[in-house]
């Protein structure tokens, strides 16, 4: 058995919650499940040989709550370093690598191992395991909070970059993700568990920097 934390953003109330665990509940492989709308987490045991931990994810990603972190509570304390620059990393699901990587890179990566992304800045690193790393040569999309990347894309699901983003509140005064991404798209898409290059939802990060655009 495997268990996992989520961190959940959008649940404000018992009912959400209840949402929640109604789309865990679709699932086989699932043991135990405990979502709480108040610390917007969630805590689930589930049989590593029926389902993974990217299918829990992007069942719940299906619905109007997204995971916004996750960690694996047995290897919690355990999580390696990057090799390179000694930086702190978080762990990344498998689905994110075909659509993030070039094919090359795709062939080396060891999906049998856990695997990282670099969330030091400065650091040329994109993820890692314990035996290799990847660096931003072997990237399809740039990483948007690289020192090296020059466009900052924020949604990646929907192309959106941090000047769209400062266009879409100072000129046209919108502020939700759901008010940009419409703006600019006509059909908006939510794939955060492939799309993005940290397998997470982009909202927590997209509000960021909206608040920078509109301190109000």
């Amino acid at each position: 058995m495997k268990i996992i934390e989520l961190k959940i953003g959008g649940m404000t109330c018992p009912s959400c919650s209840a949402s929640v665990e109604r789309l865990v509940d679709e699932l086989g492989g699932v043991e135990s499940k405990k979502i709480n709308h108040v610390s917007d987490s969630g805590k689930i045991e589930f049989n590593e040989d029926v389902i993974s931990a990217e299918e829990i994810i992007a069942k719940i990603n299906e619905g109007h709550y997204k995971v916004m972190g996750f960690e694996d509570i047995e290897n919690k304390r355990d999580i390696p370093t990057c090799p390179i620059c000694n930086h702190s990393g978080q762990l990344v699901p498998n689905t994110v690598f075909r659509s993030n990587l070039k094919p090359d890179a795709f062939e080396e990566i060891n999906l049998e191992s856990k695997n990282y992304i670099c969330l030091n800045p400065q650091c040329d690193i994109a993820y890692y395991n314990d035996n290799q790393t990847i660096d931003s040569s072997g990237l399809k999309r740039v990483i948007w909070f690289k020192t090296s990347s020059k466009k900052k894309t924020i949604c990646y699901c929907n192309n959106i970059d941090r000047e769209q983003i400062k266009e879409a509140v100072e000129i046209h005064n919108l502020t939700t993700w759901e008010e940009i991404t419409s703006h600019y798209r006509k059909k908006v898409i939510e794939k955060c568990e492939v799309l993005n290059p940290t397998g997470l939802c982009c909202r927590n990060t997209f509000g960021k920097v909206v608040s920078k655009f509109n301190p109000d």
